[in-house]
């Protein structure tokens, strides 16, 4: 319950953001996005939420899916679009409801919460300039699920440590370097930097 509960402000902060660009997010999208904050919640000094396994759609976590279906049910989140595929799959796209904003407005007083937003702020500015159909491509290429993935599907993907995320231990790397030369790194330009890394592993596994 504790991970559901954390996981509907992941939500809804994620659709929120979205929302900014006018993009509703779909059911794998959605977990593309709260998986790159995740990821980075270490550079912002927030625990992040582990859930996550390799799944053959990327990393999946039950626990966002659980918050979407509560947080529709409350009215904080509306359905977009709904689109039947050839192999009776149902594809729905999500978006924040004037509800839930509300919702969202009255998280930013409670301690911690800004700050977690604020990084799905800047993903989504990073998001936006590849555009959102690159979610898939740019998950793909994080080095934590590259890693885990090669050996098969349903294997933990563990964010909350610096000796299993490889992104962040990548990160944490170049701000050694920096810090070394007498420099120092703010957190968006880290965030500047994961997605410049992305770029380069997409480019590669793209050849």
């Amino acid at each position: 319950m504790i991970e559901i509960g954390r996981r509907l402000k992941d939500v809804l902060f994620a659709l929120d953001v979205a929302g900014t660009y006018h993009q509703s997010l779909g059911r794998l999208q959605l977990q593309k996005f709260i998986y790159l904050a995740d990821t980075l919640s270490l550079v912002w000094e927030i625990i992040a939420a582990n859930g996550y396994q390799t799944y053959k759609h990327g990393p999946y976590d039950p626990n966002i899916q659980n918050a979407v279906d509560v947080l529709s049910f409350r009215g904080a989140v509306d359905i977009a679009r709904i689109r039947y595929e050839s192999d009776n799959v149902i594809q729905v796209n999500y978006q924040i409801s004037k509800h839930g904003i509300g919702i969202v407005k009255s998280f930013h007083e409670e301690l911690g919460v800004s700050a977690k937003y604020e990084l799905y702020g800047i993903l989504g500015h990073h998001i936006n300039l590849r555009g959102w159909s690159q979610l898939k491509n740019l998950v793909y290429s994080e080095a934590t699920f590259l890693t885990e993935k090669m050996d098969g599907l349903g294997k933990p993907l563990v964010l909350d440590s610096l000796l299993s995320n490889q992104s962040f231990r990548v990160l944490l790397g170049f701000n050694n370097l920096v810090v070394d030369s007498g420099g120092k790194i703010n957190k968006k330009n880290l965030v500047s930097i994961f997605f410049r890394v992305l770029d380069n592993y997409s480019l590669i596994g793209n050849q």
